[in-house]
């Protein structure tokens, strides 16, 4: 692969400009339950737990090396930043669109903030998608890496499965299927890449039984279809303008917003015609797998549609557009198949999010993106040394705070009375402990402990609970973290005084 020089410049200016917001992101829930799950467990009770995890392994396997040599969750974020800079890079060098194109895509909200700033395993899903662009159309003379790239994807999360199916399909098509009808003799090395394609899809059809039984985030239920479904295109198109607008707004249409609705639906609807117009082939890989996400959500995660899943299908229309405009076949006859409004269309679709990327950037660097850092120094700076008992009903809302304090003190779950590393996603971790129950809890815990200083942390302004407020006499309010981009992710710290 021949590197050009304006890859390189980029990708460095990308890296430094990215970093200052990785440097400054404070940790959230989704992403310290990685690092501490993937630092506490072993290598293989990691499998089994997974099953209840609902991701598969491939990026807490990425992962893992790092949480167990080292106490900062750092490394982890260092990953996601550098699988970013390396999908640019290959954007850069690689792609065939123009430079405005890539100008465009670098700087949208995806790209210039989500995937390189939040450690997750979306961050690693535009890298494998680029290079599996890059590799389309050279699966005869490399297929042990396009397996790899395929097994990869599919163990990254999910949502990705439908795309590295239908390319399976067609790795398949071209290299098993045409030798066979053409009675050539079959190459060992396809039918070995083909086997271990199939054993990593079996692996994930396996896991995936078992999430939907055990994960109760997974298993909520939205009887009303229709209305999840608004939900989810809403959370779309709103995502993609404005990470936090839809918070704020969420019933809120001025002029604006429905215009932006307008545009956004036209343009995005554009892109797929001039896919359907140019290579019928690439727009059935975009669209159904793109059509696979949103039941994906519809069927498991319609109430939190966040902004990192959103751009995983942008990954997708990328992909596809990259290997249409690497092809090159556009008949110029009409004006869905001129390369040239091909390209603008595409382009525009992505200024759309440019605005959306700049606030995000700047939000996660002026103001706490959780609230999880501030409790945790709080706590730290105040009572550590006293060996405080400190309780919470919301495990899955507090692991960064867990995090944050970790290794000199864990908060312990009010449901075991037991410290906690990590979540299990089970029925009983929904909070549900009310305030009146927190009094006659700790009365008994102090039964059994006289001395420990006890402590309740709650999240307030929650979905499930709004501005939970514990005002008996015999709770002090210490601290309260006060808002966070995170919406759940806001805290108040009570010390019961008995």
């Amino acid at each position: 692969m021949k590197i050009k020089k304006t890859s390189l410049i980029v990708a460095l200016i990308y890296a430094i400009i990215t970093l200052i917001s990785v440097f400054h992101h404070e940790i959230w829930s989704d992403e310290a339950q990685v690092w501490m799950l993937t630092k506490y467990i072993s290598f293989t009770g990691l499998f089994p737990h997974l099953v209840n995890e609902g991701h598969p392994p491939f990026f807490y396997l990425l992962v893992m090396p790092f949480a167990k040599l080292f106490n900062n969750i750092i490394w982890m974020q260092l990953i996601c930043w550098f699988s970013s800079v390396l999908a640019i890079f290959l954007l850069w060098n690689n792609s065939k669109f123009s430079s405005l194109t890539k100008t465009i895509i670098t700087l949208s909200a995806p790209f210039i903030y989500f995937f390189p700033t939040i450690a997750r395993s979306y961050s690693i899903i535009p890298l494998l998608v680029f290079l599996l662009a890059i590799f389309h159309n050279k699966t005869k003379e490399n297929p042990y890496i396009y397996s790899f790239l395929l097994i990869a994807l599919t163990h990254t999360h999910v949502i990705m499965a439908m795309l590295t199916f239908l390319l399976y399909v067609r790795f398949l098509y071209l290299n098993i299927y045409i030798p066979y009808k053409n009675k050539e003799k079959q190459n060992k090395h396809f039918i070995i890449s083909a086997t271990l394609v199939f054993l990593a899809f079996f692996g994930l059809l396996i896991q995936l039984i078992g999430t939907t039984s055990s994960n109760i985030y997974i298993n909520f239920k939205d009887d009303d279809k229709v209305a999840a479904l608004a939900r989810i295109v809403f959370a779309f198109i709103f995502g993609s303008m404005d990470a936090y607008y839809i918070k704020s707004h969420a019933n809120y249409f001025n002029h604006f917003t429905v215009s932006y609705c307008l545009i956004f639906a036209i343009t995005f609807i554009s892109m797929f015609i001039g896919l359907f117009k140019n290579n019928k082939k690439l727009f059935i890989i975009c669209t159904v797998s793109s059509l696979f996400q949103i039941l994906i959500y519809l069927t498991a995660y319609n109430q939190l549609v966040l902004p990192t899943r959103i751009f995983s299908m942008y990954a997708i229309i990328i992909f596809a557009f990259w290997v249409l405009f690497d092809e090159n076949k556009f008949r110029e006859n009409a004006f869905f198949t001129k390369k040239k409004n091909i390209a603008a269309i595409f382009t525009f679709f992505f200024a759309l999010m440019l605005f959306n990327g700049i606030k995000s950037y700047y939000a996660d660097i002026a103001f706490d993106y959780s609230g999880s850092k501030r409790m945790a120094q709080f706590i730290k700076n105040n009572y550590i040394n006293e060996n405080p008992i400190i309780f919470t009903d919301a495990t899955n809302i507090m692991v960064a705070i867990n995090y944050y304090l970790d290794p000199k003190h864990n908060l312990y779950w009010v449901k075991t009375g037991k410290p906690y590393k990590y979540v299990v996603w089970l029925k009983d971790i929904i909070p549900s402990f009310r305030e009146e129950n927190w009094e006659f809890y700790l009365q008994n815990v102090r039964l059994v402990d006289k001395k420990s200083p006890l402590f309740v942390i709650v999240c307030y302004d929650a979905f499930w609970d709004k501005n939970r407020n514990l005002e008996w006499k015999n709770f002090d309010l210490e601290y309260v973290t006060g808002d966070s981009l995170e919406y759940f992710e806001k805290f108040r710290l009570y010390k019961y005084k008995y």
